[in-house]
């Protein structure tokens, strides 16, 4: 039988397939990450349901993810994913164009600081280090869901 986390590692490869065009990272790995944000706040609700309805935005949610990791703003785990979030709202309301090159590169910048310099400098590469860096945030907040689950087992 295959363990949860390794059954977390399929799924993402499976739904963040490498793609040489970035929109498809893009919007996937997006709800990729809202999902596990989904997961975090429903972790901590006694009553997970109570807010099916209120319609929270990605942002909202990361931002009630981020008050219950009790992280800073300046964390490396809420800017990168804060950055993805800016540029899949950005290629949403925009035919892909010149923007979605510097939105891509202004992402890739908050998940690789200062390796963003060794991305080679055409988009498939780009897509796939952005498919890097989301599949990597995305292993970081399951890290924090599963303790938050482990956690509630112990008490």
């Amino acid at each position: 039988m295959m363990k949860k986390s390794q059954e977390y590692f399929q799924k993402l490869k499976e739904h963040l397939p490498l793609a040489k065009d970035p929109t498809a990272v893009i919007l996937r790995g997006h709800l990729l990450v809202e999902e596990l944000l989904d997961e975090l706040i429903a972790a901590h609700l006694k009553y997970p349901t109570a807010i099916a309805d209120a319609r929270l935005t990605f942002f909202q949610k990361l931002c009630i993810a981020q008050g219950i990791i009790g992280r800073s703003n300046k964390d490396f785990t809420w800017i990168p994913i804060k950055a993805l979030n800016k540029l899949r709202n950005s290629i949403s309301h925009n035919l892909p164009d010149d923007r979605l090159t510097e939105g891509l590169d202004s992402a890739l910048k908050a998940f690789f600081e200062d390796e963003f310099d060794e991305i080679p400098n055409d988009i498939y590469s780009k897509s796939k280090a952005l498919r890097k860096g989301i599949i990597f945030h995305c292993a970081h907040l399951y890290g924090f869901l599963e303790g938050i689950k482990a956690a509630k087992r112990v008490k």
